[in-house]
Order: structure tokens, then C-alpha cells, then sequence
């Protein structure tokens, strides 16, 4: 099974398929410019550098490899014009960025964002909308307050700890939450906050509609070194076309439909809750199941059980090895 780009080395990727291209069209540009645009330390930039140094097209010959080169601490970048052509993407590619620049644009702060907006609006014409339409697509995401979401980015960005004042949808009380913010995401029309929560001891996802008040401490935090965005996108796989059915305990139900999109949920005489949700796939479903652990019965479809055995048997041989 081949593990989705990620990680360091995923990051590590995307940031030199940007950074080439801006430096193909500004030849000459300083190290010190291009380590302070990317927001990456020079030793860093070396070793992109060095790496890109030794990529090229198929056949790897000197006239087929990417020419870096750095003269009194200036780059230059040659043998690598495919880089520099426009971006063509799919009609579906331009619609779903579309849609996300649009979500983006309508965040607090940024009124500012006129180079987005510009960009939008040039993308919108390429997908068939007159000057003033909005392409025919209506994006609108629920965070609640704007107030709550501008707080949670200033700690983001200050490295702050935050309370929240949140309704548990699943125990229908508001809660107290101290928290330490690691990111924010956007999935199935809403925003969420993902961060370390002091009441659980562990990692969760908090529905920004669902918080009633949100205030930044003067308490600094560490953030996580590898926060992967996609890595939570993972919990919002309802277009997916597996429907688990399980029951949850006691337990678990406490926080468990504010983490996961659950299509349907009762709770039983024993106080266990039967939940249903819809995920992406077996493997999904199935490193679900070995979070949840004694917490988890009654599962279906029971191949995803057998998944889940496979899984841990994998996991725990490759920790014996």
C-alpha cells in the first residue's frame, strides 16, 4: 500500500514545486529573498537546492538534469522551462479551487486579499462566469462569529493557549475547554479547530460553530512540529461509499460525534450509543476501530473487523521486527 504524500518529505516537495517556478522568473533573486518568502531557514534552502540539483527528466543526462547555480549568494535556475509554464488544471481542479479561494476570501482579515480576489475573479471567467457573477457557485462555510475564528488564528500564529466555551453536541451541555491550537481545516462546510485538549489529555476537533466563547491566554505553547492538515481530513470521509454501523460506549459517545460525521445515532438500555457513519474506505474504517478498541462492539460489516485485525497483526510485527 503506498502511503499518501505527507510529512516532512510531503512539505518538503510542495515547497520546491513552488519555489522553482518563482525563481525561473526571477533570476538572480537573492538567497536571503527566496528563504524569507518561503519561510525557510537558509540551510534549508541549500539543501532544496542541492536536491533539485540532481532532478531532471527521464534519461538523467547532463543536458536532461535541472541546472542550479549560485553566484555572490544569487540563484539562478536554467534547464528547467517546463516548470515555468502555466499551471492547466482539470475543469473539476479549477472548480474545487475555486471554491476553496472563495471560502479563504470570506475569513476574517482578509479584506486585504486583493491578489486572491484578482485571482479568483480570473478563474472565475476561465469557468464560463460574466464580470460581476460568481461563476454560478455559492460558497459559504459555518464558523460562527467571525470574532472566534479571528482569535483562534491570533493564537495560531502567537503560539498561544486558548479556553473555548463548547457545546458537546453528543452530551448537549456547554463545556470548558483549555486548549493548545495546533491548526485549523475546513471540511464539509465547516471549520474546525484541532487541538491538544487539557480535559481529555489527548488530540480532538472542535466545530467552531459550536463554540460559544473563545479567549486567547498569555500562555505560550508548543505547537506540533508535524501538524498534517490532510492527516484530520481523514475523520470527514462521508462522500466515501462504505456505511460502518457500530456501537460505542459509554465513554467514548462522549466525544465521539463531535470528532466524526455521524449520519445516524440512538442510545441503547445500556447506555451504549449505535452510531452510523459512511467512510472512505476499509483501511479507514478500520484504523478507527483499533482507536476505538474495547470502546468499539458490534460491528458491521464484519470484513472491516477482519481489516482491523490485520492492521494490528501488521503493526505489531513491524514493532517486533
Amino acid at each position: 500500500m503506498t502511503k499518501p504524500a505527507g510529512g516532512r518529505v510531503g512539505k518538503r516537495l510542495k515547497r520546491i514545486l513552488i519555489l522553482l517556478p518563482y525563481a525561473i522568473r526571477h533570476p538572480g533573486v537573492s538567497v536571503d529573498e527566496l528563504a524569507k518568502k518561503f519561510g525557510v531557514k537558509r540551510s534549508d534552502l541549500f539543501d532544496d537546492l542541492n536536491l533539485v540539483f540532481m532532478c531532471g527528466l527521464p534519461g538523467y543526462g547532463p543536458g536532461d538534469l535541472i541546472d542550479v547555480s549560485l553566484e555572490e549568494d544569487r540563484v539562478y535556475v536554467r534547464m528547467a522551462d517546463y516548470f515555468g509554464m502555466p499551471l492547466r488544471l482539470t475543469p473539476a481542479e479549477a472548480l474545487a479551487l475555486y471554491a476553496g479561494g472563495q471560502a479563504l476570501s470570506e475569513l476574517p482579515d482578509m479584506a486585504e486579499a486583493d491578489a486572491l480576489r484578482g485571482g479568483l475573479r480570473k478563474l472565475g471567467r476561465a469557468l464560463g462566469a460574466s464580470e460581476g457573477e460568481a461563476a454560478g457557485i455559492s460558497v459559504e462555510l459555518q464558523h460562527g462569529p467571525d470574532h472566534h475564528l479571528s482569535v483562534l488564528r491570533q493564537a495560531l500564529v502567537a503560539k498561544k493557549q486558548v479556553d473555548l466555551e463548547y457545546f458537546s453536541a453528543s452530551r448537549g451541555v456547554i463545556t470548558h475547554r483549555t486548549v493548545d491550537p495546533w491548526g485549523l481545516i475546513a471540511a464539509l462546510g465547516r471549520w474546525y479547530l484541532v487541538a491538544h485538549d487539557y480535559s481529555s489529555s489527548d488530540e480532538r476537533m472542535f466545530r467552531t460553530d459550536r463554540m460559544k466563547r473563545v479567549e486567547m491566554k498569555d500562555t505560550s505553547v508548543g505547537v506540533e512540529g508535524n501538524f498534517e492538515a490532510q492527516r484530520y481530513r481523514g475523520a470527514f470521509s462521508g462522500i466515501g461509499d462504505t456505511t460502518v454501523v457500530l456501537e460505542i460506549s459509554p465513554a467514548a459517545a462522549r466525544w465521539f460525534e463531535d470528532y466524526y460525521p455521524v449520519v445516524r445515532a440512538e442510545t441503547l438500555a445500556d447506555g451504549w450509543r449505535r452510531v452510523e457513519l459512511t467512510t472512505g474506505g476499509e483501511m479507514w474504517g478500520a484504523m478507527l476501530l483499533l482507536r476505538l478498541g474495547r470502546d468499539a462492539r458490534s460491528v458491521a460489516p464484519a470484513a472491516l473487523v477482519i481489516r482491523a485485525k490485520e492492521l494490528a497483526a501488521a503493526i505489531s510485527q513491524r514493532h517486533l521486527d
